[in-house]
């Protein structure tokens, strides 16, 4: 997870920089590319990857929960992804601005990263 998370940092940061080294970058289509990308491998990384976090281990988060909202980050993430091609479909038979599919990826994304906070959140259960 921290090696796509660096990648996320490099490539937001190349969609800044290149559009000024190349004045005709399709920096929206970029834009679109590794939000779906990013979101896609996050999602792939939460569901098939150990289902524990640092953060959890710390606040002694029970593995069962771990692994639980886990999952569920990986499926906000993996719907996160799939706004943008079922965006671009609608598209094709509704007329609207095309920039509110970003604009909804940027809001999936942040609500499948908070999801992450649910489980620090919850009472622990000790006896």
């Amino acid at each position: 997870m921290e090696t796509i998370k660096k990648w996320a940092q490099i490539l937001f940061v190349a969609a800044v920089v290149l559009p000024v080294i190349r004045q005709d970058f399709p920096t929206m289509a970029f834009l679109y590319a590794i939000t779906t990308g990013i979101s896609l491998a996050m999602g792939c990384g939460c569901l098939l990857g150990p289902g524990t976090a640092a953060a959890w281990e710390r606040r002694g988060v029970d593995r069962v929960v771990q692994r639980r909202w886990s999952r569920v980050q990986g499926v906000l993430f993996l719907a996160n992804a799939a706004i943008c091609p079922a965006g671009w479909l609608l598209a094709q038979y509704v007329a609207f601005d095309t920039d509110f599919i970003l604009l909804a990826q940027y809001v999936g994304f942040v609500i499948a990263s908070a999801a992450g906070a649910v489980p620090l959140a919850l009472p622990l259960d000790k006896e």
